[in-house]
């Protein structure tokens, strides 16, 4: 009966250390892939933050209030992976962020890469009619 226990005690210790050594790969190749994923930036470079992990009070819905804080401006940069912002005073919360918690600021002015071409002229609308939505297009009359 005792053979018997130790052959099932060194199975389950053999199982456990296979386990064990499977979880630790994953996490290992998990964090690679995260830190891949982070973007770089420069200093005076503007980025969002997630707020995920921010206790910022935000009324009474947390799910209708924005999931990226910001935009806060890059002063320096601390080590490979995390950088110092400027946040505005009375801020509770520590202004060196890591990079996988930031994001590109992108302003909604900056101009889209239009291909211009000569055969398209391209006109001034004056006023809009009407509009009506069509198989998941908008379309206007002008």
């Amino acid at each position: 009966m005792a053979h018997a226990a130790e052959e099932w005690l060194d199975r389950m210790t053999t199982v456990h250390n296979q386990i064990h050594h499977t979880l630790k790969q994953i996490n290992i190749k998990r964090s690679a892939i995260h830190i891949e994923k982070a973007c770089k930036f420069t200093v005076n470079d503007w980025v969002l933050v997630d707020r995920r992990n921010l206790q910022i009070k935000a009324g009474n819905n947390h799910s209708l209030t924005n999931k990226w804080i910001g935009p806060y401006k890059v002063i320096e940069t601390i080590g490979t992976h995390a950088y110092r912002l400027e946040v505005p005073e009375g801020t509770r919360w520590h202004n060196v962020v890591h990079t996988t918690l930031l994001k590109p600021f992108r302003t909604r002015d900056d101009p889209q890469d239009m291909d211009e071409d000569e055969d398209n002229e391209i006109y001034e609308v004056e006023t809009i009619l009407n509009s009506r939505k069509y198989a998941g297009v908008v379309k206007y009359r002008i």
